[in-house]
């Protein structure tokens, strides 16, 4: 009797427990997402978030919320309907440039630090993106929001 309490108890907590992720990263589908501090539309809203398309990073996952985490470190939990799994990301550098192709040819556009765009192709160290409808290659260096370190 001991053994079957024991395991029903480990099952209880592990059936409860937030589940940890690797790193993926995940946007908001919504201009206005509340940033709560726990699972669950009891728990007080810590933030809200007024920019659609943002680039996040997926934590883990209780039920349906998703623990996610911003560039700049803040952290908390959304509904599953709130986050998407289109890619973005958010240009973290001063003027990065937007080249044609995937080397440093002809630039066709600069890019202000906090704009976000849209992930379309990776290739090495370069990512083509797009942005306000254009299309081109960036440095992996001058992005946030990328699946793997560039």
């Amino acid at each position: 009797m001991r053994i079957f309490s024991f395991w029903l108890v480990v099952f209880l907590i592990t059936k409860a427990s937030p589940v940890a992720l690797a790193s993926q990263f995940v946007s908001l589908k919504s201009s206005e997402v509340n940033l709560r501090v726990g699972p669950g539309k009891e728990y007080p809203i810590s933030c809200v978030f007024m920019r659609n398309n943002l680039p996040m990073l997926l934590v883990a996952e209780f039920e349906q919320w998703r623990k996610i985490k911003f560039m700049d470190g803040t952290e908390g939990w959304v509904h599953q309907n709130m986050i998407s799994r289109k890619n973005t990301a958010i240009v973290i550098t001063e003027d990065a440039v937007l080249y044609q192709y995937a080397t440093n040819s002809h630039p066709i556009a600069r890019m202000e630090k906090g704009v976000v765009v849209r992930i379309l192709k990776r290739e090495n160290e370069w990512v083509k993106i797009e942005v306000n409808k254009i299309k081109g290659w960036a440095h992996g260096k001058d992005l946030w929001g990328l699946e793997k370190e560039v």
